[in-house]
């Protein structure tokens, strides 16, 4: 192979654009600040507040009434044809009802992508053209609006209570004085509400047998409260709040509560009070609050880190470019025609942790540039050509890993989408920063003259991290003259990394696994009451107001406040307690939901009552099982059978735990359910873990294996009479499943771009190693702080692939360049490690650091962040230890095995592997059986070698 040039920035394209900046400090200076001005104001002005981004639900809700005291004849006369008709539209996926005494309601679910609200309107023509349906039904036809108080038929982006301080004021007269509140708040026309409405408890009907009109109650409402030490509840009306399009929360939010406390200054509302009970603006400005946070601790984090490390002006140099990154990101977002939500504050929270790797590691390499050079031009030039490449490729990479996120279907993946469109803009930011305003920024604080040359400012720990690096290369210049030394250290660094990765395997069983775990601490939890049948709405009412005694009583001084939000039925009730700031609590809130569970399964008869806490990922997994109920007394007698078997039936985990179902209901006599137009009676259930998706599994597996078709046809039911409702956990699971689907296609596509970028088949999969090398830290992480594998570590795991990966391209771009310039392997291999030990520990330690408030101030993001620190521990220190003598493996490998032969013995490994690795655990056992093949027919290669040496 002929000698190369020394010099890595000749004839390369980006060391040509990084000087062409560094040449023009007042063009580049001036587009800095455009940049970080826009983008300030971006984030303090244009971007608009919302709690979620906007998305297409593809959901229906046909509701009304038809009274005829009879849920049979609700069911055969108006729900029946509705459904129907229903299952027949183009592009439907579920179909499910249910029918009472004088109400019903439809939902429709539609496939991906399908407009709901044009869908609603076709089939509410298709209904009024064949359905046959009583004069007297009234139907309405809603798609739902996911705002303050969850999913609703109408637009809710704040909830009022309104209630009466007089308790013996009846539902009716308060209804009516609630009708004349919203009246009042919608003649003020305020600018950031479209309109103000009442969600009425009652409903006009015609009474068939009289045709006179008739108002019914259909459903009622109670506001809790805590002042003064005591917890109080009133009946209640809630007053919706529809935001103006497009509106910023945060100002609807600062407006509607001005206007309800003018409205209780009003004469003719005394004894009266109004109360905004729901609002997204406050999770929105905690988000704020903690991006600021987190912000200012990576920012700090990287100056500490970066003055200990590197230097402080290096170091405040990275603090500027963050910022920047930061701004830019939020002035795209703006451009794209985003919003500042949950969702993007998430990702540019999680986008702090990456976007530290390009900064770091340019001004690190000027740093080491400026003492080896006088002129700062060349320092910069070379400093640049010496990375860009490697950063180039490491970018990409990283990008890459969020790409599987954009490809996630359903509800799930519309809320989630701005996630990877968020963190790769700003991964192409910052690198973007790196290579034109790193440099610019250097030109004032790093490349004085005083600061030029070996004479210039010394850093505190330059003297120790070269020792380090020194003491880990001591193996290899110790073999360097000798093969069998050679062997015995490349075979001790391969089992030490294999001994890591099968540690993290071991540590994975005891792991559980949860698609959407429960948050382990959150502020609010909601009560569920499943009503007796034959429960009238004034009886549900009173029960109600039973199990808000007993919730008062155990929440106590934790309480805040409380709404049913318009959900009491005779059916069912569910009320939302908000209780005060985990960090101004000492009790967590699965203990208030343990200890409230407690007391209503001993002391409550009224209601069957579930305790759950309130998260904000999707909706908690519902295990429904569903039988068909044509014939209906043997579809009861067999729901019956069942429920008794849930109640006494044992579920074994893979771990050997056991876990129990709790909260089995029947559905009530009283009620006629539909699944995709089929009568249908349910058992529901959940459970007493918090592993659900693993739970949900094995609870499938064992109702069908309790419950076969022989079985069933002892009742009288057909063989395939028995069915699952899943709710949310079953789109969560086929959204978990596209992600695995997507993982092994992304790695091919970063293996073609990887070898295209180093023109090698071999160094590629060299470089994946980072990624099982962060497997134990994963593993040991999530076990040691009791997290599941869940969609949420899935997220740090993708993060952590392209902060992983990209140590081990710097040090083989590092080697490669030294080795054309025409060094041995193995002190090309040391050279690497001794010059990009430095930035690698700089920018791991600076994520880590900067990660660990958020892993212990945040429980929601707790799993993320411990993905993300002990991967990134674990897989930088095996990158450091053991990866340099992997190097020197497939460097052997390279220079004795051509590219065809690499083929033959490539193709039947990987088909080997995939074959074997099917009987294994998923996707580890799959790397650990490759990583098993690679290494012993790596090893016997290299010993048959060294035998004819």
């Amino acid at each position: 192979m002929p000698k190369q040039s020394s010099d890595p920035s000749k004839t390369k394209l980006l060391p040509r654009l990084t000087t062409f900046f560094f040449d023009r400090p007042k063009i580049t200076g001036l587009l800095w600040l455009v940049l970080i001005i826009f983008g300030a104001t971006s984030y303090t002005t244009l971007l608009r507040r919302e709690g979620f981004p906007s998305v297409n639900i593809p959901l229906a809700i046909v509701s009304g009434t038809y009274f005829a005291n009879d849920p049979a004849a609700v069911d055969n006369q108006v729900t029946k044809p509705i459904t129907d008709i229903a299952t027949k539209q183009a592009d439907v996926d579920k179909v499910q009802s249910q029918s009472s005494d004088n109400f019903f309601n439809v939902v429709i679910q539609y496939k991906e992508n399908v407009d709901a609200k044009k869908a609603a309107k076709d089939l509410e023509q298709a209904v009024k053209s064949n359905a046959n349906l009583p004069p007297s039904a009234q139907i309405r036809y809603d798609v739902p609006f996911f705002g303050a108080t969850g999913g609703d038929t109408q637009q809710i982006d704040e909830a009022i209570s309104f209630y009466a301080t007089n308790s013996s004021t009846s539902t009716a007269d308060l209804a009516a004085k609630a009708e004349a509140a919203a009246q009042w708040l919608n003649d003020r026309k305020l600018s950031n509400v479209k309109t103000v409405f009442v969600k009425s408890p009652f409903e006009n009907v015609q009474d068939p047998a009289t045709g006179q009109a008739v108002s019914v109650q259909h459903s009622f409402d109670r506001f809790g409260i805590r002042t003064g030490g005591d917890t109080k509840f009133y009946n209640s009306v809630i007053i919706g709040v529809a935001g103006a399009d497009h509106v910023d929360v945060l100002k609807l939010d600062k407006q509607v509560r001005a206007a309800v406390v003018e409205l209780q200054k009003q004469p003719q509302f005394q004894g009266y009070s109004a109360e905004v009970s729901a609002s997204l603006a406050p999770s929105i400005r905690d988000n704020l609050s903690e991006l600021q946070r987190v912000l200012l601790e990576g920012l700090i984090a990287v100056l500490v880190v970066g003055s200990i490390v590197i230097a402080i002006r290096a170091s405040i140099i990275t603090v500027i470019s963050m910022v920047t990154v930061v701004l830019a990101s939020l002035g795209f977002l703006y451009v794209i025609g985003y919003t500042l939500n949950v969702i993007t504050l998430f990702a540019l929270i999680l986008g702090l942790a990456l976007i530290v790797d390009d900064t770091i590691i340019m001004v690190e390499a000027i740093d080491a540039a400026r003492r080896k050079m006088t002129d700062r031009r060349e320092a910069v030039k070379q400093a640049t050509g010496k990375i860009s490449r490697a950063m180039v490729a490491a970018t990409a990479t990283a990008a890459l890993s969020f790409a599987p996120l954009l490809f996630v279907g359903g509800i799930l993946g519309s809320f989630i989408k701005a996630i990877p469109v968020t963190i790769i803009a700003s991964l192409i930011i910052s690198l973007i920063v790196a290579l034109i305003f790193i440099p610019f920024f250097a030109r004032f604080l790093l490349l004085g003259k005083k600061q030029m040359g070996s004479h210039g400012v010394k850093e505190v720990a330059a003297g120790f991290e070269a020792r380090f690096a020194a003491f880990i290369a001591r193996p290899m210049l110790w073999a360097r003259r000798s093969i069998k030394r050679l062997f015995f250290v490349g075979i001790t660094a391969i089992v030490v990394g294999f001994l890591f990765i099968a540690a993290g395997i071991f540590i994975a069983k005891n792991v559980v696994f949860n698609i959407f775990p429960p948050t382990k601490d959150t502020n609010g939890v909601a009560l569920s009451l499943n009503y007796p049948t034959d429960t009238s709405i004034e009886q549900a009412a009173a029960i109600a107001d039973q199990a808000d005694k007993l919730a008062a009583d155990v929440i106590g001084p934790n309480f805040v406040n409380a709404s049913y939000y318009n959900s009491g039925s005779p059916q069912m009730a569910s009320l939302q307690v908000q209780i005060i700031s985990y960090n101004k609590r000492a009790i967590t809130s699965p203990q208030i939901v343990k200890a409230l569970q407690d007391r209503f399964d001993t002391e409550f008869k009224g209601a069957k009552v579930a305790v759950a806490q309130i998260d904000l990922g999707p909706p908690s997994a519902a295990f429904v099982v569903q039988l068909d109920a044509t014939n209906r007394p043997a579809a009861f007698a067999a729901a019956a059978k069942l429920a008794a078997y849930l109640n006494s039936a044992e579920l074994k985990r893979p771990s050997g735990k056991t876990a129990h179902f709790t909260n089995v209901t029947v559905s009530n006599p009283n009620q006629f359910l539909r699944n995709q137009g089929k009568p249908v009676i349910t058992v529901s259930t959940s459970f007493d873990g918090s592993d659900t998706t693993t739970l949900v599994n094995l609870a499938q597996t064992a109702v069908k294996n309790e419950f076969n078709s022989a079985k069933l046809q002892q009742f009288g039911l057909s063989s395939d009479a028995l069915s699952f409702d899943l709710g949310q956990e079953s789109e969560n699971q086929n959204s978990f499943n596209t992600l695995l689907l997507a993982f092994p296609i992304l790695l091919m596509v970063i293996y073609v771009l990887l070898a295209f970028q180093f023109q090698s088949f071999l160094q590629p999969l060299l470089i994946f190693m980072a990624i099982p090398f962060s497997l134990f830290g994963i593993m040991f992480g999530l076990n040691l702080t009791n997290n599941a594998i869940s969609f949420f570590a899935l997220l740090g795991f993708f993060a952590l692939l392209g902060l992983s990966i990209k140590n081990t391209i710097l040090l083989t771009d590092f080697a490669n360049q030294a080795k054309r310039s025409g060094m041995h392997p193995i002190d090309a291999a040391v050279a690497a490690l001794e010059e990009r030990f430095r930035p690698l520990i700089a920018t791991s330690l600076t994520a880590v650091v900067s990660l660990i408030p958020l892993a212990l101030a945040s429980p929601f993001w707790q799993g993320l962040a411990v993905v993300l620190i002990f991967g990134l521990l674990s897989s930088t220190f095996l990158v450091l230890t053991v990866f340099p003598y992997y190097y020197l493996g497939a460097e052997y490998l390279r220079l004795h095995i051509r590219a065809r032969s690499f083929f033959i013995w490539l193709v039947p490994t990987l088909g080997l592997a995939i074959l074997i690795g099917k009987t294994a655990s998923g996707g580890l056992g799959f790397l650990v059986v490759l990583a098993s093949i690679l290494f012993a027919i790596g090893r016997s290669v290299y010993q048959r070698r060294l035998q004819k040496a």
